[in-house]
């Protein structure tokens, strides 16, 4: 790949596949000139980390292709994450968007209906089922993005030095990642059977909220107080990187009415807040740990639980906290 190539990224459902397949043939002459490099799932390696590789790929883009029909406005990881972080970086002005109107379905009630959707008979949008010939409408399309990729080089994201430049993103943007993972959390709560590959799918899904807790601090009022559980999580996730007394009462309610997931990390952010608030709060933790215990003893929890494992350690650890605050300085 040369430094000008553009990475060009299909955001597509499984269902239109073929579809993906044969646009790529057309599209084959750019790669040839090393005009794109294209990326799709199925260049996943087995054993690989699926969602950080769509992650990543989706980050780096230049060209972000949305494959667009009914299935894909179906698909909630598209619609729900795919789109969402496309539209951010939009925003950005760091990547290109293009819609491409596979199918004919209701895409105007969509988040990108203000993008120029292609092919287009004459002004208007046209699927490309709909035309007299496939080929066509796909030599239309492909002739399209060779436009936007021969007009320059891709969207500047390296800065003098040849590092990538950060942008600051503003609230809005961050809200935005935060509503993604939230929607994700819940989808795969609800659609994969409890198992350990659903934990360590709930696992990463937190990693990444907690990986833009300080990004989202600003927020943590409106996630304490939203009704939806991908939300509180997202809440959790910002006290295990910013410990604040003030959500204790709201932690200890976690612990006894949340699922035992969303329990475990309400107790990881009190051990949090044990071990590194200020002493002032000392009574408060010790009080919410108190509180916290009641709650699992409620919630029928067992003893050798994770969540009693952590509790334990936040209660022995404050206790040293405060031991040490009453122990004679060597300098006194």
């Amino acid at each position: 790949m040369t430094d000008s190539a553009w990475r060009v990224f299909y955001s597509y459902s499984q269902q239109d596949a073929p579809l993906r397949k044969e646009l790529a043939k057309f599209l084959a002459p750019l790669t040839f000139q090393n005009k794109i490099v294209e990326w799709y799932d199925r260049d996943i390696a087995p054993g690989a980390d699926w969602d950080a590789e769509i992650s990543f790929h989706l980050e780096s883009a230049n060209l972000i292709l949305l494959l667009v029909t009914a299935d894909f406005l179906a698909s909630k990881y598209c619609f729900g994450v795919e789109i969402e972080r496309a539209m951010a970086r939009k925003k950005l002005g760091d990547v290109e968007v293009v819609p491409i109107l596979l199918r004919d379905c209701l895409w105007d009630e969509s988040r990108f209906s203000a993008l120029q959707m292609i092919p287009r008979d004459a002004r208007n949008a046209k699927p490309v089922m709909s035309w007299s010939s496939a080929d066509e409408a796909f030599k239309a399309v492909a002739s399209e993005i060779k436009a936007i990729v021969s007009a320059g080089p891709p969207p500047d994201k390296v800065a003098s030095s040849g590092e990538t430049r950060l942008l600051a993103p503003s609230l809005e943007l961050v809200r935005e990642q935060v509503q993604s993972y939230a929607r994700l959390y819940e989808i795969t709560r609800q659609r994969m059977p409890g198992s350990p590959e659903r934990t360590a799918r709930m696992e990463q899904i937190f990693d990444k909220m907690r990986s833009i807790a300080t990004a989202s601090y600003p927020l943590l009022d409106e996630l304490v107080q939203s009704p939806s559980p991908g939300d509180r999580l997202a809440a959790v996730a910002i006290l295990q990187v910013c410990a604040s007394e003030r959500f204790l009462s709201f932690l200890v309610k976690l612990v006894g009415s949340e699922k035992p997931f969303v329990s475990y990390h309400a107790i990881r952010a009190m051990h949090f807040a044990a071990s590194s608030s200020d002493p002032k709060a000392y009574p408060q933790i010790s009080e919410a740990l108190r509180e916290a215990e009641k709650a699992l003893d409620s919630a029928s929890a067992g003893f050798d639980t994770d969540r009693r494992k952590v509790l334990r350690t936040a209660k022995e650890e404050l206790e040293r906290n405060i031991e040490a605050l009453s122990l004679p300085s060597r300098y006194d």
